[in-house]
């Protein structure tokens, strides 16, 4: 198992820069994938991973066995974040130009985390979100490699952030997962609850669920 630190974020936070974005946070995961040796891999991203994961799979579909997206986006070739949420733009848009990043929500509330020793960890490690990796687009990848693979979204419920996105994924034949009253930071607020659904999807593809 592997849960690497994208490059620029959290602990790898010193590596922010101007040309850090998207594609090297999709090089990232490729490269890993193909160093280790890596094959019929469950993929899980999580918020803006589901366009990390989106674009591995576009690049490196065989070595992919799943991809699991957790109330992530869920782009095709040529759409940014930006595109895909415009409340995200209004809100980090804001932030001063020319700046490698930009400022985090300071207030965990905003997605669902009422809990105040919760809230205080995640204000203790939130870091600031490199600016290209929202701006840049995802890169011309097979789309239809990608969408091939079989696939699900766990919608956290709790926020209407990506409803219309889990929409798309049940139209797009992906089997959807829907957490009922639990917010977009599931792995902080109900982590048991959420582990227990990546294990389902983990069993392998036309196993009993």
């Amino acid at each position: 198992m592997f849960a690497p630190t994208l490059a620029g974020m959290a602990d790898r936070r010193h590596l922010a820069a101007p040309h850090l974005g998207l594609s090297v946070h999709i090089n990232e995961i490729v490269e890993l994938m193909e160093r280790q040796a890596v094959t019929d891999a469950i993929l899980v991203g999580h918020s803006y991973g589901g366009m990390v994961i989106a674009g591995t799979g576009g690049m490196i579909p065989g070595r992919i066995g799943r991809l699991c997206y957790v109330d992530g986006l869920l782009p095709r070739s040529g759409q940014s974040a930006f595109d895909l949420i415009p409340l995200m733009k209004e809100h980090f848009g804001q932030s001063p130009p020319g700046l490698p990043w930009m400022s985090s929500p300071v207030d965990p509330a905003l997605f669902g985390v009422d809990d105040e020793s919760d809230r205080r960890w995640l204000e203790e490690r939130v870091t600031p979100v490199p600016r290209r990796t929202v701006e840049e687009a995802l890169p011309a990848v097979d789309d239809a490699a990608r969408e091939a693979i079989p696939s699900a979204y766990v919608h956290c419920a709790g926020l209407p952030f990506l409803n219309e996105t889990a929409e798309l994924a049940a139209r797009r034949g992906m089997r959807v997962i829907t957490l009922e009253g639990i917010g977009h930071l599931a792995m902080v607020t109900h982590p048991q609850v959420l582990a227990r659904e990546l294990l389902t999807l983990a069993r392998p593809v036309g196993s009993p669920v």
